[in-house]
């Protein structure tokens, strides 16, 4: 694709970062589960074994205590006044509504959320959900099992509610937008899914960005100038700025031999983490997966 003409780090799931005394792995992960991550996992095992420090999104406290926050402070994740039901098109709700149902959240229940956080809920096919319910993790929370058995600490990249934050401040037909572009039907989703896993084991994580817009441009009714502009300012928010704000964790963590392990989106491209410690001096290298 022309889009990757010149992105640096468009493809590498494991890469180690020096400057000086200090070595920093990179490994790029996904969030979900698929039996090949278990070899995976095994074959990272040592490098998380002889880290000072592992550094993921969201370390499993962070997660649980996001659960109870969202229980407590519904205003994260919840509109207040008016729902879903209220603020769309009647055609487009039913879609959204079928959509919810398909990954077991009842229609009622999605009506009430915020338009961002059920774009991101939606945009995992159904198959997916099902997993995950059934107890289903993807490489960091293997990552983070194999530190917690060798006593390797474990530390968030950013406080927990960054992501609800970033999107929360959106105004609410932007959020929409975003749900609408969101939205793909069920076979699409599975499709998408199945294509995004395949490009994660092949390494190639500029490629699936690209791949996923692809696939959502037609299926979305919206011009295309438009859809791309939505598009780009999701992964903006979601990627890049993220991304910027990890530098300093990163930066600060102590000890001279660091784990970073995020989704593999993060690594590639010229806001990726990869180019931000490049700049900052460190000496970048592409390991084996």
């Amino acid at each position: 694709s022309q889009r990757l003409d010149g992105v640096p780090y468009p493809v590498g799931n494991h890469w180690t970062a020096t400057k000086g005394s200090r070595v920093i792995n990179v490994i790029g992960t996904m969030h979900i589960d698929d039996p090949r991550m278990d070899p995976l996992a095994d074959r990272l095992a040592p490098v998380i074994q002889a880290a000072d420090l592992l550094l993921v999104e969201a370390t499993k406290a962070d997660q649980t205590a996001l659960q109870s926050e969202i229980s407590t402070n519904p205003d994260l994740a919840f509109l207040t006044g008016k729902t879903l039901i209220d603020l769309m098109p009647a055609d487009e709700w039913e879609a959204l509504a079928a959509a919810a149902s398909a990954r077991g959240i009842p229609p009622f229940m999605a009506a009430k959320f915020q338009p961002w956080y059920l774009s991101l809920i939606l945009s995992v096919s159904p198959c997916t959900m099902k997993e995950v319910a059934l107890g289903g993790e993807g490489l960091d929370g293997r990552l983070m099992s194999i530190a917690a058995e060798a006593n390797v600490p474990t530390a968030s990249l950013e406080d927990y509610t960054t992501v609800f934050r970033l999107f929360g401040q959106d105004p609410i037909e932007d959020q929409i937008a975003l749900l609408t572009v969101g939205i793909l039907p069920d076979q699409v989703s599975e499709n998408a899914t199945a294509t995004l896993k395949e490009q994660y084991f092949d390494e190639e994580h500029m490629s699936a960005l690209e791949t996923s817009r692809v696939i959502a441009r037609p299926v979305v009714d919206m011009p295309p100038a438009e859809f791309d502009a939505v598009f780009d300012e999701f992964i903006d928010l979601l990627v890049r700025v993220r991304n910027e704000s990890w530098v300093a964790p990163i930066e600060n963590a102590k000890g001279d031999r660091i784990v970073v392990a995020a989704g593999a989106l993060h690594l590639g491209g010229k806001n990726g983490v990869l180019t931000l410690l490049e700049q900052r001096g460190y000496v970048l290298e592409r390991l084996d997966f």
